[in-house]
């Protein structure tokens, strides 16, 4: 994540020669196809200075014509795109993923869920630690659902 997201490799800009899909192979060895690729070469500059990489290739979400400037990072083997919306979409995971470790956790610690668990409302009175740890999931998992809202919201926003 930390390429896409611009915070490792040398960032720089790569201006477009040409753009060509390539077909690369993908799932198993029974259930084989095709997944289309999108790839642009050209001339990557990185922002710090340095020399120019003359033919430097990056995968796109789409073709570019000749001349576009494309935010790249320049990582240790390949070139990747900056893409901002990564960041939100990775946001949003981490978020979910948080209020399913706050649910898992509820679950487990009062039997809620279970064949012959209490019902929601005996189950909140009964979570161990009482208030305190009552007050604590509520308020991570809402915290994580307020989160995952808002970067889902923005990542459509920025499309």
């Amino acid at each position: 994540m930390g390429y896409p997201n611009g915070h490792k490799g040398d960032a720089g800009t790569l201006t477009v020669r040409e753009c060509r899909t390539q077909f690369e192979r993908v799932g198993s060895s029974r259930h084989r196809h095709a997944r289309p690729v999108d790839i642009c070469t050209g001339t990557f500059r990185a922002d710090r200075g340095g020399a120019a990489v003359e033919d430097a290739t990056v995968e796109t979400p789409a073709k570019f014509e000749p001349g576009t400037e494309l935010g790249v990072q320049k990582t240790d083997y390949r070139f990747v795109m900056i893409d901002e919306q990564w960041i939100w979409r990775s946001l949003a995971i981490v978020c979910v993923a948080v209020c399913a470790v706050v649910a898992g956790l509820f679950c487990l610690l009062t039997g809620f869920g279970s064949r012959c668990g209490p019902g929601f409302r005996e189950a909140w009175r009964r979570v161990p630690g009482g208030v305190a740890v009552r007050y604590v999931l509520a308020g991570v998992g809402g915290l994580a659902t307020l989160g995952a809202g808002v970067a889902l919201l923005v990542d459509g926003i920025v499309r």
